[in-house]
């Protein structure tokens, strides 16, 4: 019996999957819950792409073959009683406690594949030197030769490449073996179609890195006296992650992405794919890694959905960024860097796998007026991404020589008279020294290339779309395909020395009861199926609003949605007062602004209607006449940071004849940004914070700019902090740090505003417990938070505590992972196929090393939910039983945990990961396009990282307070 039978087949099934992207940059299947709570994955789909694939039936998983296994479940306690005998070691992470006993116990599967090796094996890891040096592309070339070539490789060992410079084998080489010479022949240059480029001849030899033994690993994660990682985990690791795609790296039709080259797509006629318009298309493939576990060494298997160029002429491309972004050409000249081509116009030549091919060449960007200085003779460029016909560069040499346009070059010198001269901007493939410019016409987009800008709003929904999709349909894929492209189902990885199980392995899981939750007037809510709602309904505590009116902005020669506002703005009014906020009726008349087509006009006239409403009102509610990120972006960059005004956005067309839920969904956000309390836990379900109202709970993260972000932005970290034992608000700060580092820089200094603000909310007194949720880590950087992070907040403690320091606790939530837990049975379901919301899994697929486990709070509409993963870097409350008198640290954190999903206030459905968490990555993109609005407000004459520094993001003081990004 094979395990993947289905049964009492469920309607629906609009697709499914995880939801796509990467804070804009392409790959993985990130998702979390929308604006209501609502589960990661929204969207629809009907399945399979515009290219091919078909969905599984949506229905429910058949029952396990076998239980959980009994020797790891007996290794992981025996690890916690023997670890518990030992002294913890300085800085080192928390060490578990236990293991969890509450809530309904249920059996899961989870997308691991116990591995099995060949006995004996060993695995040897060869590094790759070539002489004379050579740039990444010859490198490869010479790398695809040598497989094909080289004659030791040819002997029945097993051989396996990262794809640049390392090269794994399954037996050791000879000594004294002769070097691999190879050339790559001429063709490929301007002129004549020669190369001035060196060809070869390259000689390429191995010298030995290293060696590893699963079997000594092995030995390692069964000793339950090793509390620590295995000798060189991650380079053991990588070897085996390097065996396992040997398979997948033969196959000329499959695009091999990621920084660690762990995902796997069909580009060819096997594609599943969908168009997502502006050039870019959603395809499925498959993420695979090799973990660790007690006893056991696993491959981690599961569908990903990635953002990929579409194949094919660049011209064609730049006609479908055009159809989506019009003419910002400065996005297209970020938009397209890194984006390699096909010459066309250049000789074909032999690449490394032995198929001939244009040369390829990678697009720095679109033509600018820089290129080329401060050098003599440099291109007479007028606009940034000017076509063929108004790019003109120096022909000959300093003295003698002429300007020469890019249309009469390629007609002089390849007797090709272009077609878009005119109208299509030429890319430069050179450097900005040292620019090389191509027409678009004799460029050809290689497949299988990440797409890494910030996805439009309309490529995000089609990715999401496309990516929707249940359970069953995701574990079908991978039982079929997913095997098939790593090739397991076909033995094929037993010529490397492994051999993965076929069938997932089954993992026991417990079901949590949700909390109990208290609105305005003592009533209590009783959330089912990880949601309730808000009908008769007062906030916890309604927030008191002096002044305020609308400001209504419309855009010339678009039809507005809405006559006169003045019907929804009363309707609105008693939607507010109805859930218990204090207000007068709005102000009017109401202050109208009609935008036009100039973005700099239009901020103008943003900033004179803040000016003027300023003084008059402290709350203001704005309607946007589209969803055009830049006329938002200024909104709240006008009223947050210059004016003080705090605002509420809302569609006009979408809050014409608004509906009750509309009106109900915004008066949420309104209250929490004003000071109010939507809901909050009973107090028996918040354990130790609701009784002893000392401790602080925190939320932290750090976001990135992606590659369509200018390049000088810097990176962002936010806080956000409760400001009292009942969590209901959560006010933050933002700012601006050195880009794209990874621990928070000035850390210290924002505990201490939120320890201040603790201060003066809680009569003088300050948080004896300070609990950290830290958002955006990944696994490598665990030691980063625990040697750089719990120190600044140590620090900022010191600075103001006069007696005992407060007990501080960290723990990381972690979203941007692989993992995925598979009901067995049909009453552990929900309508989605999904797990019961409540599931908590901290054995079988979790670390004894580590306090980890994976929680799904959420209950998601449709697709398919993700867990969080939580990992404990540091306990001071949870072990410490003058704090936690329950003395059931793993069971109290969980609880916990689970019941801080339920508190997001703009929502009524728990979200998929802690709310603290959750927030700080909502302020972190606030926070980005406050930066975006003040590029654009200076007329992008930023020209250095330094300058976002300092006030770059400090709220107006009105503002220092609230909740501005909800």
């Amino acid at each position: 019996m094979s395990g993947r039978g289905y049964d009492l087949p469920i309607r629906g099934g609009r697709g499914g999957g995880d939801r796509g992207g990467s804070r804009g940059r392409g790959g993985g299947d990130r998702g979390y819950s929308g604006d209501r709570g609502r589960g990661s994955d929204r969207g629809g789909g009907r399945g399979g792409g515009g290219r091919g694939g078909s969905e599984a039936p949506s229905g429910m998983l058949s029952d396990p073959i076998e239980a959980p296994s009994t020797r790891v479940q007996a290794l992981e306690d025996k690890y916690v009683t023997e670890s518990a005998k030992v002294r913890p070691e300085s800085n080192s992470l928390a060490r578990r406690p236990g293991y969890g006993t509450q809530g309904r116990a249920i059996v899961l599967r989870a997308n691991f594949f116990p591995m099995e090796f060949k006995p004996n094996v060993r695995f040897y890891s060869y590094r790759l030197k070539v002489k004379p040096e050579a740039k990444k592309a010859q490198q490869k070339f010479v790398l695809d030769s040598m497989f094909r070539k080289y004659p030791l490789f040819n002997k029945g060992i097993g051989v396996a490449t990262d794809g640049a410079t390392e090269i794994v084998t399954t037996e050791l080489l000879p000594e004294g073996r002769e070097p691999f010479t190879c050339s790559m022949g001429n063709g490929g240059g301007h002129g004549g179609g020669k190369s001035k480029a060196y060809t070869g001849p390259w000689e390429a030899t191995l010298t030995l890195d290293s060696s590893y033994s699963p079997a000594e690993m092995m030995a390692c994660l069964e000793n339950v006296n090793h509390r620590e990682e295995l000798e060189n985990e991650a380079s053991c690791l990588r070897v085996l992650n390097i065996l396992m795609s040997a398979h997948p790296y033969k196959d000329t039709g499959i695009s091999i992405v990621g920084k660690g080259r762990n995902k796997f797509f069909r580009m060819d006629r096997r594609k599943q794919s969908m168009d997502m318009k502006a050039g870019v298309e959603a395809v499925r493939g498959y993420y695979s890694s090799v973990r660790v576990g007690a006893g056991r060494i696993f491959l981690n298997l599961n569908v990903s959905h990635s953002a990929f160029f579409r194949s094919g002429m660049l011209s064609e491309l730049l006609v479908a960024f055009a159809q989506v972004h019009g003419t910002d050409r400065e996005l297209l000249n970020r938009y397209l860097k890194g984006v390699k081509v096909y010459a066309l116009h250049l000789e074909r030549r032999e690449n490394g796998a032995g198929v001939m091919e244009y040369p390829v060449r990678t697009i720095l960007g679109t033509a600018t007026p820089r290129d080329g200085r401060p050098g003599p003779n440099p291109p007479q460029i007028e606009n940034l991404s000017s076509s063929a016909d108004n790019v003109k560069f120096w022909m000959g040499d300093d003295k003698k020589g002429k300007y020469m346009s890019i249309t009469e070059y390629f007609f002089k010198t390849y007797n090709r008279t272009l077609k878009y001269s005119k109208d299509m901007p030429v890319v430069n493939v050179g450097t900005r020294e040292r620019p090389v410019y191509l027409p678009a016409e004799v460029c050809e987009v290689l497949p299988g290339q990440c797409f890494k800008p910030e996805p439009s709003a309309v490529q995000r929904q089609n990715m999401i779309k496309f990516s929707c999709r249940r359970p069953p349909q995701n574990y079908d894929s991978i039982m079929t395909e997913g095997l098939d492209i790593m090739g397991i189902s076909g033995g094929h990885t037993k010529t490397v020395g492994i051999k993965p199980g076929r069938e997932m392995i089954t993992v026991p899981a417990r079901i949590l009861n949700p909390p109990n939750l208290l609105y305005g007037g003592k009533k209590t809510t009783n959330p089912r199926n990880g949601s309730w709602n808000l009908i008769g309904t007062k906030f916890a505590r309604g927030a008191s609003i002096s002044k305020w009116s609308c400001l209504w902005l419309r855009k010339r020669g678009k039809e507005d949605a809405l006559k006169n506002p003045e019907i929804e703005m009363d309707a609105f009014y008693r939607k507010l007062r109805d859930h218990g906020l204090t207000l007068p009726p709005p102000s009017k008349p109401y202050l109208s602004v009609l935008l036009g087509p100039d973005d700099r006009q239009n901020r103008d006239m943003i900033k004179d209607a803040f000016k003027k409403l300023m003084r008059e009102f402290p709350f203001l509610v704005v309607l946007l006449p589209t969803t055009e990120g830049k006329i938002f972006d200024y909104v709240k960059y006008a009223g947050d940071l210059k004016t003080g005004v705090l605002t509420h956005c809302m569609l006009s067309e979408k809050f014409r004849g608004a509906n009750e839920q509309y009106l109900s969904n915004n008066a949420m956000k309104v209250n929490l940004k004003m000071g109010g309390c939507n809901q909050l836990l009973q107090p028996a379900n918040a354990r130790f914070i609701s009784a002893a109202k000392n401790t602080m709970v925190v939320g932290l993260d750090v976001t990135h700019p992606s590659s369509t972000d200018p390049e000088i932005f810097p990176s962002v970290a936010a806080i956000v902090a409760s400001t009292d034992h009942n969590m209901g608000q959560w006010p933050g700060e933002v700012r601006a740090q050195t880009r794209r580092q990874e621990h928070i820089e000035f850390l210290k200094e924002m505990m201490l505003t939120r320890l201040s603000l603790w201060q003066k909310t809680n009569n003088g007194n300050l948080p004896q417990n300070i609990l950290v949720y830290r958002d955006g880590v990944s696994d490598g950087q665990f030691p980063m938070v625990l040697t750089e992070e719990l120190p600044k907040v140590q620090a900022a403690a010191k600075a103001v505590y006069r007696g005992a320091m407060p007990n501080i606790t960290i723990i990381v939530c972690g979203k941007r992972h692989n993992v995925r837990f598979y009901p067995t049975n049909a009453k552990d379901q929900d309508r989605t196929s999904n797990p019961i919301n409540g599931c908590v899994v901290d054995r079988g697929v979790t670390r004894p090393i580590y306090w980890d486990f994976y929680l799904q709070a959420q209950a998601p509409l449709q697709g398919s939910a993700r867990p969080a993963h939580y990992i404990v870097i540091h306990d001071e409350i949870f072990t410490n039983p003058k704090v936690n008198t329950d003395r059931k640290p793993a069971d109290v954190l969980q609880e916990l945990t689970h019941n801080i999903c339920y508190l997001m206030g703009r929502a009524t459905r728990s979200i998929s990961y802690s709310t603290p968490a959750f927030l700080a990555d909502k302020f972190c993109d606030r926070a980005r396009k406050y930066l975006l609005a003040y590029y654009h407000d200076n007329n992008m004459q930023v020209q250095n990282e330094d300058k976002f520094r300092g006030t770059t993001l400090a709220m107006a003081s009105a503002c220092q307070n609230s909740m501005v990004y909800i």
